[in-house]
């Protein structure tokens, strides 16, 4: 009895010290310290985690890298240790035991983390993070609108969430784990792929040619028309190519299921102003102390002959652009007010508006091609490419590079339709129609953007400005219907896409501040005749 009480004694003690030992070894394991510093081949991966929002954050809560890496529960626990004894083999072999030797297989260990995390749900992400724990009301719109689409489409965390904690490998969307999130970015060729425009290409009804009384706007009381605030902001070199690559811009994929620019980013005009002038991510010239951001009230109202708006904006002090001798890029014009209007013939104008012209091999763009290139193309007899490639509808183009794919150039300047393709495409009104205001001048240019932008004087469309105590106050008064080819005939049952753009301070080219695209409608019932959140400015009917 004594003996057999003793090896009890004896076993039990043993088995306390093997399973506290056991223990001790799995916590030491999991450690931040085991993963990041005693393991060199982790040294690298951990620098990127501490510039990352799961080491440091608002809120204070991490994320340690066994948190997102070892299951919590105990058998898929133990599965993940026995499976990472190939790791300690590769560590002997020294596999991965230099920076290069890791970066020639980040891609291939990233999938290994990708297929295993699809696997499992996410698992170690919903460890911390539960989707019935969300309120999704006190999320910020993008988030918000992609966590509601992720839940009725049963995505899981790591579906979106890439790159969340180390840096992405390159060329990871072409992985062929994501192949499927990025088939909507594949180059299309003509305008039957890409989808016919929502509304037919019939012969627009211009009307009759108008000829405006004047400069109506300025005389009119607007005490009693509704404002909106709005925030202009330096897009940088964010072009409509960068916002469909969902391997760059991480609303791709919202904006390819029709969310709005404005749904997701209003309220950060301020950040992304400042993005461009510190000259990260979005730009890559030196602005100098440009500003960032510009708060502006747009107010509208109309009658049965025409539209009128009024802008207002403060006045900021000079700021010389460095990479340009003088620091002005149009020294004849302090200010130039842009207005654009488009429905919905025009792809992808009714999320983004006139940011569907902007390509990234325009002018000052990434891509833009070389003044030899411009000069030697077949296209300069058809083109204006005296400053570089213009704005331009990819509808206009038989070809439109969207990735970038193997270091080809985005956008598609040179795979324009001929000349009667294009011809069609106008009088079937996909156009982007366009106003333009020069405060030097005092000039009004009224126009259209397809295959280029075209700009000439314009009798039915005016506008005005004044500078009065350091803010401007412009005016736009626009016949709804010009009778003028490439001008948007406007019916007031209908909504439409608006855009305005200001080139501040004496600027020029792309180096304007721009709104996001706003629904414009006539004294609609909302809701009712719209959806609220498809209009954010509703003119208002008014008596002459």
């Amino acid at each position: 009895m004594g003996a057999s009480l003793g090896a009890a004694v004896v076993f039990f003690v043993a088995g306390i010290l093997f399973w506290g030992g056991f223990n001790t070894v799995m916590e030491a394991t999991n450690s931040m310290k085991f993963c990041s510093t005693a393991c060199h081949e982790m040294s690298w991966v951990h620098e990127e985690y501490l510039d990352r929002p799961h080491y440091q954050n608002a809120t204070g809560v991490g994320a340690t890298c066994s948190d997102c890496h070892v299951p919590d529960s105990w058998g898929p626990k133990m599965v993940r240790k026995i499976e990472a004894s190939r790791e300690v083999w590769h560590w002997m072999l020294g596999t991965i035991n230099t920076k290069e030797k890791f970066e020639g297989k980040r891609l291939q260990l990233a999938e290994n983390v990708w297929r295993s995390m699809l696997r499992t749900d996410s698992r170690e992400c919903r460890n911390c993070h539960d989707w019935s724990a969300m309120d999704l009301e006190q999320q910020a719109p993008r988030a918000a609108r992609e966590h509601a689409r992720a839940f009725e489409q049963g995505q899981t965390c790591i579906e979106c969430h890439q790159g969340i904690a180390h840096e992405l490998p390159q060329d990871w969307d072409e992985s062929p784990v994501w192949a499927y999130r990025f088939e909507h970015d594949e180059p299309v060729t003509d305008l039957p792929e890409r989808g016919e425009p929502a509304m037919s290409l019939e012969a627009e009804e211009l009307g009759e040619a108008v000829a405006a009384e004047g400069d109506i706007a300025a005389t009119l009381d607007w005490s009693d028309v509704p404002a909106l605030d709005v925030t202009l902001f330096l897009p940088g070199q964010a072009s409509i190519e960068w916002i469909q690559d969902g391997s760059s811009h991480g609303g791709g994929r919202a904006f390819s299921f029709g969310d709005r620019c404005v749904w997701c980013h209003a309220g950060e005009e301020a950040q992304i102003g400042a993005l461009a002038t510190s000259a990260e991510k979005i730009e890559t010239y030196d602005l100098g102390d440009k500003r960032g951001h510009i708060p502006m009230t747009v107010q509208a109202s109309f009658d049965d002959d025409y539209l009128f708006m009024r802008f207002q904006w403060e006045a900021g002090e000079h700021a010389p652009l460095p990479f340009v001798d003088g620091g002005r890029m149009d020294p004849d014009n302090p200010m130039k007010l842009t207005v654009s209007f488009a429905d919905e013939r025009v792809d992808m104008a009714d999320r983004g508006g006139c940011w569907a012209s902007c390509h990234h091999d325009s002018t000052y763009m990434p891509d833009a091609p070389e003044a030899e290139a411009l000069a030697q193309s077949e296209l300069a007899e058809r083109l204006d490419m005296m400053n570089g490639v213009t704005k331009y509808l990819s509808e206009s183009r038989s070809e439109i590079e969207i990735r970038g794919r193997r270091g080809a150039a985005r956008g598609g300047w040179d795979k324009l339709k001929d000349e009667a393709e294009i011809a069609e495409l106008l009088g079937g009104g996909v156009y982007l129609d366009i106003a333009r205001y020069k405060s030097g001048a005092e000039l009004t240019e009224s126009g259209y953007i397809l295959e280029q932008r075209h700009l000439s004087e314009s009798e039915a469309v005016v506008m005005t400005a004044t500078e009065e105590n350091g803010v401007w106050t412009a005016y736009l008064t626009r016949a709804l219907r010009t009778g003028v080819e490439g001008d948007k005939p406007l019916a007031t049952d209908r909504k439409y896409s608006f855009n305005v753009a200001l080139h501040d301070d004496y600027a020029a080219s792309r180096f304007h501040h721009v709104s996001w695209q706003y629904g414009l409608a006539f004294d609609a019932e909302i809701p009712g005749d719209f959806e609220e959140d498809m209009v954010e400015i509703n003119a208002t009917r008014i008596a002459r």
